[in-house]
């Protein structure tokens, strides 16, 4: 059986399984909390995450609300490393994906953003654009 809406946070979850969140610097985590934003078509609308990565002192904050919906989804997005704060584009895929014979299916979602170290001010050593690179399933909570 399908959840009702889309828009009911309690016919979904995030699965965390297949979920995983990692910088271009090769760290990689699944410690993460937060929420997406769907809108009732099922397209990805926001999402706001707290991801604690290995040897960071403390955790990278990413959100974006208004994001433009269909399969492919863009729009602005707020990261934050503690007093250090960038904004840049967002962008990835919201995808519906069929399981069972019921019709049921589940959210796959791929986001990425790219921002540079003198946005977040980060140690001079570090002048490489970083990328950050979000994999996650909503799937129902049933």
């Amino acid at each position: 059986m399908a959840p009702a809406s889309y828009t009911d946070p309690g016919a979904w979850r995030i699965a965390m399984d297949a979920s995983e969140a990692i910088l271009s610097t090769g760290a990689g985590t699944r410690a993460f909390h937060g929420s997406f934003y769907l809108s009732p078509a099922g397209s990805l609308a926001g999402f706001r995450l707290r991801l604690a990565f290995p040897g960071m002192p403390e955790p990278l904050f990413w959100d974006s609300v208004s994001l433009d919906g269909g399969p492919e989804v863009r729009g602005v997005g707020r990261l934050r490393l503690g007093s250090r704060e960038a904004v840049t584009r967002v962008s990835g895929l919201c995808v519906q994906v069929p399981f069972g014979r019921a019709g049921d299916s589940y959210l796959k979602i791929v986001l990425a953003a790219s921002f540079s170290p003198l946005q977040l001010r980060w140690p001079r050593w570090r002048l490489r654009p970083v990328t950050l690179r979000l994999f996650s399933e909503v799937r129902p909570a049933w």
